[in-house]
């Protein structure tokens, strides 16, 4: 993973070099994190991130034998929305960041692409039929646990498709 200045003021320079295949996929708000995913040659994909202070050291946020893929933290960086194939099929989960805890189901008849809303009140994703989906969310008052409503489609998408295409709703 690199790092370059949108300016192009300056050459790129290596955020993590190691031997798994890596994709960034989001940007903590507050710029503390650097949430990827890696595979490598044994694992499926896994969700990782990257303290971009201190002694930079990657640790994992979703690891399991299954495919966690699409991760994106909540706007207040307290959460992370992802996809899983765990069920059998990709499905929407969320979960705390950092640390441990639960994780809750978001879709219910399988979902991708999770977005957070602005306000991380909801989180948009794919259903497995192309359309967009919302599901509101309530962080609980513990603020250990989120609570997650029905989740309502809003309209039908279509979404590009082929080898070069990262995952859709057509699973």
């Amino acid at each position: 993973l690199f790092e370059k200045p949108a300016s192009g003021a300056a050459d790129e320079r290596p955020l993590l070099a190691d031997v798994r295949s890596k994709v960034p996929l989001d940007w903590s708000s507050d710029g503390r994190f650097l949430l990827y995913s890696a595979q490598d040659s044994k694992n499926a994909s896994d969700l990782w991130a990257l303290p971009l202070t201190g002694d930079r050291k990657s640790f994992p946020v979703v690891q399991s034998s299954f495919d966690d893929i699409e991760g994106q933290f909540s706007p207040d960086g307290r959460w992370v929305a992802y996809a899983s194939n765990e069920s059998g099929r990709y499905e929407t989960y969320v979960r705390p960041f950092p640390g441990s805890g639960g994780k809750w189901q978001v879709s219910t008849a399988g979902g991708t692409q999770p977005r957070w809303s602005p306000d991380g009140k909801a989180i948009y994703y794919v259903s497995l039929d192309n359309r967009l989906m919302a599901a509101p969310i309530r962080v609980a008052s513990d603020a250990r646990a989120v609570e997650v409503g029905a989740p309502v489609a809003l309209f039908p998408i279509h979404l590009a498709v082929g080898g070069n295409i990262a995952v859709g709703g057509n699973l």
